[in-house]
């Protein structure tokens, strides 16, 4: 009786900490759409890429501006044996590019810009998954910790009326400590479970609230339903047609491309050199006065920049071989994100509603027979077992078919409707 006094203490401890543990972190519950607008405001890492756009734009803008003109005064004085004299003279200078020059540089910056851009968008898209993969995960470690709850509570139950039955010799010795055992068993996956709650929650904060406003972001609701098929069913057959454009990883190395070909022809413009023209005025202390023109023209005698342009056609063969390889992956992504989807939804089917939605106070009505002696304990321990194992298993199916679900929306590029009542805003178009 002392031992069973002890484990009984010992579990009842366990479960006190970890609550008392969990209650001392305040938690915000977001829906997925409310996560969604919070990570486009807060997310540090897009605020990154923000700033990296706001950037190429102004250098996009700084190319697109006029050489400016100099102006220059000069004041010579001169003396010899007492005799003073003096020359003043005002330059106004101006460069003057070629068009092809300046169109060339604003073409460079431009499309520099543009890849910023589809790169910002890709960065959109990849971590709008993430916060949609973190939210599903804290989802599914609420649900698990709800049936593991359950659980423990069964044999917290179990464990004092045990205690009672082997002192009256309803039960062995054996029976009760063995029961103990499962019972301190159970505390500790509850106690694992509410951890894995916790670090899902702060997985999600870190995504959309990362300045501490909340230490813990939840769910507000369940996962609910199971992703629309009907919508996908014809969404698959025509999510390949044109997907691999949508991708912004593609347009990025696209508009690479064009920047590096844009910078050939700025290499080869800069061969041919800019224009100065010089005017102004001279002013002699002996009263003469008259103004002055001229042209300053670099000869390119030794530096024809040959080497700039060769490196700048291979920078050119350098983006294409990366758009071809971006290509490529983003084909092997959409495919493995479409085979990922089917082989769920079919897992999905083969598993039926009919046993996700079975009764869960089956393992009630176990611990009532166990307690009338109707079914012994091997029997009681093995519901148990068999209840969390196929809400665990239902948890994560779920949980796995809507990450996979979010995973296809992102590799397709978005998807131009959204099912009703999904309340998910796509950050794979960019909003």
């Amino acid at each position: 009786m002392k031992n069973a006094t002890k484990i009984l203490l010992l579990g009842a401890a366990l479960g006190f900490w970890s609550t008392t543990v969990a209650a001392q972190e305040p938690t915000r519950r977001v829906s997925l759409e409310q996560a969604l607008r919070l990570f486009a405001t807060n997310n540090l890492e897009l605020r990154l890429a923000r700033s990296r756009r706001a950037e190429a734009a102004g250098l996009a803008r700084q190319a697109n501006a006029f050489p400016n003109p100099t102006a220059t005064v000069t004041h010579e004085p001169l003396s010899r044996n007492g005799q003073d004299y003096s020359e003043t003279y005002v330059t106004l200078s101006q460069r003057f590019e070629l068009p092809g020059k300046r169109g060339a540089r604003a073409a460079v910056a431009s499309r520099a810009l543009e890849a910023v851009e589809a790169r910002l968008r890709a960065d959109s898209a990849r971590l709008g998954f993430a916060v949609k993969q973190a939210f599903v995960r804290a989802a599914m470690a609420e649900d698990r910790l709800a049936i593991t709850e359950r659980v423990a509570d069964v044999f917290r139950k179990g464990a004092r009326s045990a205690v009672v039955r082997e002192a009256e010799g309803d039960i062995s010795l054996y029976d009760l400590r063995r029961f103990l055992v499962e019972r301190t068993r159970y505390e500790n996956l509850l106690a694992e479970a509410r951890l894995a709650v916790s670090t899902a929650r702060r997985a999600l904060a870190l995504l959309i609230l990362p300045e501490a406003e909340a230490a813990e972001v939840a769910p507000r609701d369940p996962l609910g339903v199971l992703p629309p098929e009907p919508i996908l069913d014809g969404a698959l057959d025509d999510v390949w047609e044109g997907a691999i454009s949508r991708r912004q990883e593609v347009a990025a190395a696209r508009a690479e491309v064009e920047a590096a070909r844009a910078g050939v022809r700025l290499a080869r413009a800069e061969r041919i050199p800019d224009i100065t023209a010089i005017g102004g005025s001279k002013r002699q202390s002996d009263g003469f006065r008259g103004i002055f023109l001229g042209l300053s023209i670099p000869l390119s005698l030794f530096d024809r920049s040959a080497g700039t342009i060769e490196a700048t056609e291979a920078q050119v063969r350098s983006a294409e071989e990366r758009l071809a390889l971006t290509s490529r992956q983003v084909e092997n992504d959409l495919r493995r994100a479409i085979e990922s989807y089917r082989s769920l939804r079919v897992r999905n089917e083969l598993l039926g509603d009919d046993l996700l939605d079975e009764d869960p106070d089956l393992l009630q009505i176990a611990q009532v027979a166990y307690d009338a002696g109707e079914m012994d304990l091997v029997q009681l321990l093995d519901a148990a077992e068999a209840l969390r194992d196929a809400r665990t298993a239902r948890a994560r199916l779920k949980a796995d078919l809507w990450t996979a679900y979010y995973d296809l929306e992102r590799a397709a590029g978005g998807f131009d409707t959204h099912p009703a009542g999904t309340g998910t805003t796509s950050m794979e178009n960019g909003r």
